[in-house]
């Protein structure tokens, strides 16, 4: 099991884009600032877990399980901590998985004592990730995901790019090249404070589907 801070920058858009595009924006503006970059993609269904009145979302933390493409499977629960200026900042504790129930269970009891979560996850998303690995003054995870959050026959698509960091503790300083801006001034994505599980329920609350 680790635990460790997440710090990350969020940016969404609703409308059709062309991704192949976006992705070489993204690319252009690193070269342009003699960013050394690592580019990997994968796909991932996650599943999100929380009680039945909604604890965890009220709260602002997220229990979830991630399939990958290869198989892997991780479980992570998000805490919150600051939501300043544009970036949230969280605990994330992660272990990897082997699939079975009483695993997920137990660590969601460690994680959320008391919290009596369904058995059934309240939210699905299926995304695609484009990531690009780089250094900033630290690690840093550029990535622009296509989602799409699924329950029973409903559904809705958007597009999310993050910039993050992983630390132990809060911190700003892993945007000197100023992708930040970038990404919300030229590229017309929105800057959000909300995690996609907090933006999924609020969706289906919105449809009124019974969670």
């Amino acid at each position: 099991m680790s635990t460790a801070i997440e710090n990350e920058f969020k940016f969404q858009i609703e409308q059709r884009v062309d991704i192949p595009s976006i992705i070489q924006e993204l690319e252009d503006y690193l070269v342009s600032h003699y960013v050394d970059y690592k580019m990997k993609t994968r796909q991932s269904v996650d599943t999100y877990f929380d009680s039945k009145d909604l604890e965890l979302f009220h709260s602002g933390c997220t229990m979830r399980s991630k399939v990958s493409s290869t198989g892997k499977i991780k479980l992570t629960a998000k805490k919150p901590i600051s939501n300043d200026f544009g970036m949230m900042s969280r605990e994330e504790t992660e272990i990897i998985s082997d699939g079975k129930y009483k695993t997920l269970k137990k660590f969601c009891e460690e994680c959320f004592p008391g919290v009596e979560f369904q058995k059934k996850p309240v939210l699905t998303l299926e995304s695609e990730r484009f990531a690009f690995y780089y250094k900033d003054g630290s690690d840093v995870l550029l990535s622009l995901d296509t989602c799409t959050y699924k329950s029973g026959k409903k559904s809705k698509s958007f597009v999310e790019i993050e910039l993050e960091s992983m630390s132990d503790s809060t911190v700003r300083d892993f945007d000197s090249i100023g992708i930040v801006s970038f990404i919300g001034d030229e590229l017309g994505f929105e800057n959000v404070t909300k995690s996609k599980y907090h933006r999924g329920i609020e969706w289906l609350l919105s449809e009124n589907v019974q969670i």
